[in-house]
């Protein structure tokens, strides 16, 4: 297990620029840190060996290590200003609810601190509400997944509660002797008791109060017209859920304007009390998107405080690094927090190679549990799952929060990751949840073959990351003559995939060097830095839904889901589309007809290219250059008429399936060893005015390139389009 785990402010820093480092002892006593730049991440016996190179730089010796605690769980806080509340005497709260998990611990949905109300879901499951050393608890337990609506009012001392239908037939009420507490300060918490205590499970749609007690119908009448509710005078606040959807504000529609905000990133534009389906786009009618979903177990900033900081070196070339961190003398115990230095801002570094270093897709899979917690995971590697020490701790710490890849506690998926905690799998050396077969490495270890091989051939480059390019665009790209993409760039912003077209169709060489790239949209807010959401609408190899009406970004209103359902599909940029994954064994790629063609010369340089022979049949990932996820072209879905199809992979095992997205019509013969598109594709192609694109589709080349310590075909077939591709004539 981990015995100290960190994470910086950001994964991406030009040379003079200062890095926060926050940590977090989990039984460290001390620790010290050191700056490494990582070159070959992949410690399999089979990799290279693995590379880093020391930095030196005083990062100030031998540090206390501390530990810094994780509340997670969604929830909104509002200050009382001019005492709005704190002056209360009599009131009615209406708010409509529809749980998402009950039982086993109370489950706060609206406290009042300073004056003692609380009104909650009990441990049974039941409506209850708390004022003073009173507590009313309703005998019928609500129903998961449904929509109630809670009245409380109080008034001359008595405490009534009520629970009504969508159709305002009221299913349950109590009464009870109460009176006010008066302890200062007064403020309101929404979704939990406190920051880390009673989180809610659920939907919470537009809480309203009024100063005085009303009856349960006369409540769900003025509800009805929330248009009208800012003109009554009794109304003391309205916090209307269906403003500032894209921010963290939440907005008080009532006159005394007592705005809250949001924290841990629940998630917004979700559909609420008077959705019936009526739209599919919260832009259209954003009256109907006024729910709020929270969860206990989110988590978008773990809050840490800084413990030390880091001023890059101006003289610093750009390149992967790590702030590594030893805890107590233990460098097998090492923990690194991995980011880019990207090139100075302000002027060209000179290098016309750049690696675009894939930190969206890390973020997706970040803290990835699925491995473990999803039955199937290993009939469908084909094999065991393996896991390392960073996966167990992950096990014992959910509190962390989830990927993309995980559903929360009440089984709804999760729509956000954050490189603003502790990331504990965006290591150098792990393998992944994948495990196993010869090193079958993932993500980060996976594209580290790609700058080891860079460093191999004495490449010059720089080194960005997708959060620079989503952020700078194409001016970012214009001073390099080529771009290599890791070997899972799955997930794109539109500025993003903006960029890239953008570079290719104005002479830019593009090398995609991996599999299931540009894939599934995601989008990034200013009002949430260094977070990323993704809703996985319509078809996709998923692991869930966002619910009907749900399928639009809350951040920016963009629809989700995969870039092919968005008019982009990544045969425009790259030539090649998703088209299977499986992770037991990866195929050679059989050369084609293609491959005699005159424009492909360069690319066979020093390499047979007999019709039919199997080219890459070896490697890291599963024992050849086509595997763990591949791509083919289809000229029926934009790969463009004048792409050369070098080569295919083919008779892959039948754990290699159809992605949903082609399967229309499902049929017994859908395997990998009886379907001719379940395949990767080796594709060139050029583009008017220069440009050109060399696609391998497959996540397992790099880890052939890595083979015999990059003196293999692949390497030279990749290094022979790099040559050509840094020429611009």
């Amino acid at each position: 297990m981990l015995s100290l785990i960190a994470y910086t402010n950001t994964l991406s820093a030009a040379p003079g620029e200062t890095i926060a480092v926050k940590v977090g002892s989990y039984g460290a006593r001390t620790y010290r840190a050191d700056l490494r730049r990582i070159i070959q991440g992949d410690r399999h016996p089979d990799a290279p060996g693995y590379k880093d190179e020391a930095i030196a730089l005083d990062l100030g010796g031998e540090r206390v290590a501390r530990h810094q605690a994780i509340r997670a769980g969604s929830y909104v806080q509002i200050a009382d200003r001019g005492n709005v509340l704190a002056e209360l005497s009599s009131f009615t709260l209406a708010v409509p609810v529809l749980p998402t998990l009950i039982g086993d611990t109370e489950r706060t949905i609206f406290h009042l601190t300073g004056i003692g109300l609380e009104l909650l879901i009990d441990a049974e499951g039941r409506a209850c509400a708390k004022l003073g050393d009173a507590r009313l608890t309703l005998a019928a337990p609500l129903a998961v997944k449904q929509w109630i609506l809670l009245i409380l009012s109080f008034d001359k001392g008595e405490l009534c509660l009520s629970a009504l239908t969508r159709e305002s037939e009221v299913i349950a009420a109590g009464k009870t002797s109460a009176a006010l507490s008066r302890n200062a300060p007064v403020a309101v918490m929404i979704a939990a008791r406190a920051p880390g205590e009673n989180h809610f499970d659920g939907k919470i749609d537009s809480p309203v109060l009024f100063s005085r007690a009303l009856e349960p119908l006369e409540a769900v009448a003025r509800l009805a017209l929330p248009q009208n509710l800012s003109r009554l005078p009794d109304l003391v606040v309205f916090w209307d859920f269906s403003r500032s959807i894209d921010g963290t504000e939440v907005i008080d529609a009532s006159p005394h304007q007592l705005h809250g905000r949001t924290a841990q990133c629940p998630a917004r534009a979700m559909t609420g009390w008077r959705w019936a389906g009526q739209c599919q786009d919260w832009r259209q009618i954003p009256e109907l998107y006024s729910a709020i979903h929270f969860h206990a177990d989110d988590m978008t900033d773990a809050e840490w405080q800084t413990d030390f900081e880091v001023t890059l070196p101006k003289s610093l070339k750009s390149g992967l690094y790590a702030i590594r961190l030893v805890p107590d003398g233990d460098e097998a115990q090492a923990y690194h927090c991995v980011f880019a230095v990207r090139p100075p801002r302000a002027t060209a570094s000179g290098n016309t190679v750049c690696f675009l270093l894939p930190t969206v897709s890390y973020l997706a899979y970040a803290n990835h549990r699925l491995g473990l917690d999803v039955p199937g995971t290993e009939v469908g590697m084909g094999r065991l799952v393996e896991i390392d020490r960073h996966h167990a701790f992950l096990q014992e710490h959910p509190e962390l929060g989830f990927s993309f890849y995980e559903v929360h506690g009440d089984g709804s998926g999760v729509f956000h990751s954050s490189r603003n905690r502790p990331v504990v799998d965006l290591q150098p050396g792990i393998k992944g949840f994948l495990g196993g077969l010869g090193s079958n490495v993932w993500q980060l270890t996976a594209d580290t073959h790609i700058t080891g091989w860079l460093e191999h051939q004495g490449v010059a480059y720089d080194v960005i990351t997708d959060e620079d390019l989503h952020r700078d665009g194409l001016a970012l790209l214009r001073q390099y003559n080529v771009v290599l993409t890791g070997t899972h760039p799955e997930y794109h912003s539109l500025q993003m995939l903006d960029a890239l077209q953008g570079f290719v169709d104005r002479g830019g060489r593009l090398m995609y060097l991996g599999g299931n790239g540009f894939y599934w949209r995601i989008s990034f807010s200013d009002a949430h830095p260094g977070v990323i959401e993704c809703r996985r609408s319509e078809a996709g190899i998923r692991p869930w839904e966002p619910g009907q009406g749900q399928f639009h970004h809350a951040f920016t209103g963009e629809y989700g889901g995969l870039w092919r359902r968005n008019g982009r599909p990544s045969t425009e940029l790259a030539g090649l589309i998703m088209s299977s994954q499986g992770f037991d064994l990866s195929e050679p790629y059989e050369l084609g007809e293609a491959a005699s063609d005159s424009r492909a010369d360069f690319i066979f340089d020093g390499i047979d290219r007999t019709l039919g022979r199997k080219f890459g049949a070896f490697g890291l990932s599963g024992g050849g250059a086509a595997g763990m996820e591949i791509d083919r072209a289809d000229f029926a879905l934009g790969t463009p008429r004048n792409a050369l199809i070098l080569g295919s992979s083919k008779k892959h095992t039948d754990i290699y399936l159809m992605t949903p997205e082609d399967m229309l019509d499902p049929t017994p013969d859908m395997s990998g060893t009886q379907n001719d598109t379940i395949r990767a594709d080796l594709v060139y192609f050029e583009k008017e005015g220069g440009g050109a694109v060399f696609s391998v589709g497959s996540i397992a080349w790099a880890g052939a390139m890595a083979w015999n310590k990059y003196e293999n075909e692949v390497a030279r077939m990749t290094w022979n389009v790099l040559r050509r591709f840094d020429k611009r004539n």
